[in-house]
């Protein structure tokens, strides 16, 4: 295969480098292809990614956390949780498992930060009332 960063002979514009499946195709600046030989076949072959699942992404968990838990790190999470697909969509697929992994960090600590306040409140008031209860009454007028 020719260098991909060849300067391209005088009087042709250069519209960018060709792409794998342009190989296959006419082009304006070549002859007709009439299908790639064994060594241009394997050389495509081995630039094709294997295809690997794609990571969860958490983004209504995500969603869910921003609304009803804790808005800072539930909006953080659907920012991880949006990377994910666009990453794994890119071939990027070890940025799509750290992005999934930060966005699940992110919905546990959303969650674990709205637990925590809601048994700060609780105990609050279980207290309040406990110590309303305890004060003396006055007496009655005589």
């Amino acid at each position: 295969m020719a260098d991909k960063h060849q300067v391209p002979p005088s009087g042709h514009e250069d519209w960018g480098d060709r792409t794998m499946w342009q190989d296959g195709s006419e082009s304006a600046h070549s002859e007709p292809h009439t299908g790639g030989s064994q060594p241009e076949q394997q050389q495509w072959a081995q630039n094709v990614a294997p295809h690997r699942p794609v990571p969860e992404s958490y983004m209504t968990p995500a969603i869910l956390v921003t609304l009803l838990c804790f808005l800072p790190t539930g909006i953080a999470a659907i920012v991880f949780a949006s990377q994910v697909s666009a990453k794994a969509t890119a071939g990027d697929y070890e940025g799509a498992a750290q992005a999934s992994r930060n966005a699940r960090i992110l919905i546990l600590v959303s969650v674990g930060i709205a637990v925590l306040f809601w048994l700060i409140i609780i105990i609050a008031a279980s207290t309040s009332g406990a110590h309303a209860a305890t004060e003396s009454v006055p007496a009655p007028w005589p």
